[in-house]
């Protein structure tokens, strides 16, 4: 029996090993001051702060958000400018897997929520007139979506905040940040849980951070509090890069 188990924690372990090594983490300092690289991005990108997360050859995604109140997303039809929204509170990611759309939604009120959402065809959500503009400080509640119609939800979490989500390997991802403010892992969503696959030295995100995304499997995201820098991912490859002025 004794032999039996030890065989079997040895099996554990590696393949917890493995698990671990689906991705490859680098860390470096640079001498660079990230204010000004967030201006630039700022009147560079200038949709995506008013709230555009992704586009596809059919759609445009939007989304709004007023906080503990409720948020939305819009999915814009390219051809013919029919808006279809749904609630989604708060969306931070868009991502397509198999002609699926997943929406990764957090809200850091109280202990924080975050929640993924599937939708497989947009047009089978409600029909809106508009897509308000989804400026910092500014609550549009009364504009917000009031229906679930085409949506599923796939994970609901308590005391976790998505951060952003990705795909790898025909798998979805996100950066988690805990909210007793000790740490940032990666994990994947399987069935309706999140299973951590690899855990980074610290806690980056204090508040959210900027997202420049240039497809679903390689984005930067930019933080500055209690340090600055990116965390730059690119299919399995995660790049941790420390801001020095």
């Amino acid at each position: 029996m004794k032999r039996i188990s030890i065989f079997a924690l040895l099996l554990c372990l590696t393949g917890c090993k493995k698990e671990h090594l689906v991705f490859k983490v680098k860390t470096r300092v640079i001498k660079k001051n990230i204010i000004d690289e967030l201006k630039q991005l700022k009147f560079k990108d200038a949709a995506t702060y008013y709230g555009l997360l992704y586009k596809d050859e059919k759609y445009q995604v939007w989304k709004s958000c007023s906080g503990e109140w409720g948020g939305t997303i819009y999915f814009k039809n390219r051809k013919n400018g029919v808006i279809y929204y749904a609630i989604a509170t708060c969306p931070v990611s868009v991502n397509k897997m198999n002609g699926k759309y997943y929406i990764s939604n957090s809200l850091s009120h109280l202990s924080g929520n975050s929640d993924i959402l599937e939708i497989s065809n947009p047009e089978s959500m409600k029909v809106t007139e508009k897509i308000p503009l989804n400026l910092p400080g500014i609550i549009t509640r009364q504009y917000e979506a009031h229906s679930h119609q085409g949506t599923k939800k796939l994970i609901d979490s308590a005391g976790v905040i998505i951060n952003a989500s990705f795909v790898y390997n025909q798998k979805l991802y996100s950066v988690l940040s805990s909210n007793d403010g000790v740490k940032t892992t990666i994990a994947e969503l399987k069935g309706k849980k999140f299973e951590t696959i690899l855990q980074l030295p610290e806690k980056l995100f204090y508040y959210e951070p900027v997202i420049v995304k240039k497809a679903d499997n390689n984005l930067s995201l930019y933080f500055q509090n209690p340090k600055s820098g990116i965390l730059h991912i690119e299919d399995n490859k995660i790049e941790l890069i420390y801001y020095q002025k």
